[in-house]
């Protein structure tokens, strides 16, 4: 009975010892570069297999582990270069440490996982399609009138959208870039291109004054009747009185607006009526008149800035 010069472990092989991998090469024996943490364990997964390195035909395995003994034709010798390629790569043969039912297992449990991959992957998408923003520009365009308050604006949902494309027709067609609130509004949502150079026209409150004068007033011919505090025309006036009709008209002559004068204020040498209205910028001009006695024209500048103050007399 022999015992191995480095382990004490019985030799059941003359050529190697089974426990640390000490192998006899030509007589003389050599200690295995491998050097098991516990003999105990290192009782299987020894012999032969081919050399992972390619370097050799075959290199022989103990507990699954490389050692430095290899052989080429049936000629053994030490190969302490390949082992350590081996541990340095930790490529250790996948026929000792990987049997193929095991690669079967994992390549199954891959194709299983993607499998479930692709499936959670639909399921996902399936549900981002079905939920997806289905509204309209219409729809955004509404949302968005209610929101700032111009959908009182109109009559309809209808008329509405009907309103907003047909400002969008105007700008394409070379129409000036400007328009009410509610406009910029469907600019935004049909024709975003003209957002940038598009103006919001000013809508502003005019206060206006129509004053009659009677500097020879007498008991038998007077411009004014006094009745109390208030006032009105008389004689070749009588038409100026609370009632009598303000009209504002543009360059071209349509009418922008009509108000309505109001009680008259004042004794019987100055009766003055007041008005107001609102206007829009961006006509070219703005021409006041009060009932049928002339009228007078101003920009949109000049009524903000002084209102209208007229007289007669």
């Amino acid at each position: 009975m022999s015992f191995c010069v480095f382990c004490g472990g019985r030799l059941a092989d003359t050529l190697r010892c089974h426990s640390c991998g000490a192998v006899n090469v030509g007589g003389t024996w050599h200690e295995s570069a491998y050097a098991p943490t516990d003999v105990s364990n290192v009782s299987s997964g020894a012999g032969w297999l081919p050399d992972p390195t390619g370097r050799h035909e075959g290199r022989y395995f103990v507990a699954g582990q490389p050692t430095d003994l290899i052989r080429d034709g049936g000629v053994e010798a030490l190969d302490p270069l390949g082992k350590q390629q081996l541990e340095s790569s930790g490529d250790d043969s996948p026929s000792a440490t990987t049997p193929p039912a095991s690669r079967r297992r994992v390549w199954l449990s891959v194709a299983a996982a993607t499998a479930i991959l692709l499936v959670v992957g639909a399921a996902v998408g399936a549900f981002l399609y079905v939920n997806r923003d289905q509204t309209t520009v219409d729809d955004r365009y509404l949302a968005a009138l209610r929101q700032d308050g111009f959908s009182g604006e109109f009559n309809s949902d209808a008329n509405a959208v009907a309103h907003g494309k047909s400002v969008c027709r105007q700008l394409e067609e070379g129409g000036p870039q400007q328009g009410m609130p509610a406009d910029e509004v469907a600019v935004q949502y049909f024709c975003p291109q003209f957002v940038e150079g598009f103006h919001v026209l000013e809508t502003a409150t005019i206060t206006g004054s129509f004053t009659l004068n009677d500097e020879d007033a007498n008991a038998y011919s007077s411009a004014i009747e006094v009745d109390g505090s208030s006032c009105t025309g008389s004689g070749g006036y009588s038409d100026v009185d609370s009632g009598t009709p303000v009209t504002v008209k543009n360059g071209k002559g349509e009418t922008l607006t009509t108000t309505y004068l109001e009680e008259g204020k004042g004794g019987r040498y100055m009766c003055t009526f007041g008005f107001t209205f609102e206007i829009t910028e961006g006509q070219d001009r703005y021409v006041v008149s009060v009932g049928r006695r002339g009228e007078l024209s101003y920009s949109f500048d000049e009524l903000r800035a002084g209102g209208v103050a007229l007289s007669l007399g």
